[in-house]
C-alpha cells in the first residue's frame, strides 16, 4: 500500500536546491505511480494519495520552478528572446492537463473501469514531460555553471 511521503522543502532560494525539491516531488510520482500500477485491486485511498502527490509535484513545477528558471534565466541576460524555451512549455502544458484530467477523475471516482488504461495514457504523459523538464534544467545548467 503506498505511504504519505513527507517532502521537506527547503526555505533557501538556490535554483539548485530548488531543483532539487523538484526531483523527489518527481521522484515520489514516480514511486507512487510504479506501486500503483503493480496493484491488482486498488483501494480508493491509495489512488487518492498518489492524485495528491502527482498535484503536489505539477503544483511545485508550475508554481515554483518554471517561474523560478525564467526569472534567473532573465536576470544574467539583456536579450529579450532568453527565457524558457516555448515549446518545451507548451508541450509540458499538454502533459499538465492530461494530469489534471486524470486528477479529477479519480479523485472520488465513480467506478475504475478505465483505470488500466487511463494509468497507462498518464504513465506515457508523465514520461515525455520528465523528458522536456530535463530538456529544461539542462537549459538552466548551460546558463549558470
Amino acid at each position: 500500500m503506498l505511504q504519505p511521503k513527507k517532502i521537506e522543502i527547503s526555505n533557501q532560494p538556490s535554483i539548485e536546491l530548488h531543483i532539487k525539491q523538484w526531483l523527489k516531488y518527481r521522484q515520489a510520482v514516480l514511486v507512487h505511480y510504479s506501486q500503483l500500477s503493480a496493484i491488482n485491486l486498488i483501494k480508493p485511498k491509495t489512488l487518492d494519495l498518489f492524485c495528491q502527490q502527482l498535484m503536489d509535484y505539477l503544483s511545485f513545477g508550475h508554481f515554483k520552478m518554471f517561474e523560478k528558471l525564467a526569472a534567473y534565466q532573465q536576470g544574467i541576460s539583456n536579450k529579450a528572446e532568453v527565457g524558457l524555451d516555448n515549446d518545451l512549455m507548451n508541450n509540458i502544458a499538454l502533459t499538465t492537463d492530461a494530469a489534471l484530467d486524470f486528477n479529477e477523475k479519480y479523485t472520488n471516482p465513480k467506478t475504475l473501469n478505465d483505470l488500466s488504461q487511463d494509468l497507462s495514457n498518464l504513465g506515457e504523459n508523465l514520461a515525455h514531460r520528465m523528458d522536456w523538464e530535463d530538456k529544461l534544467i539542462r537549459q538552466y545548467s548551460k546558463f549558470y555553471h
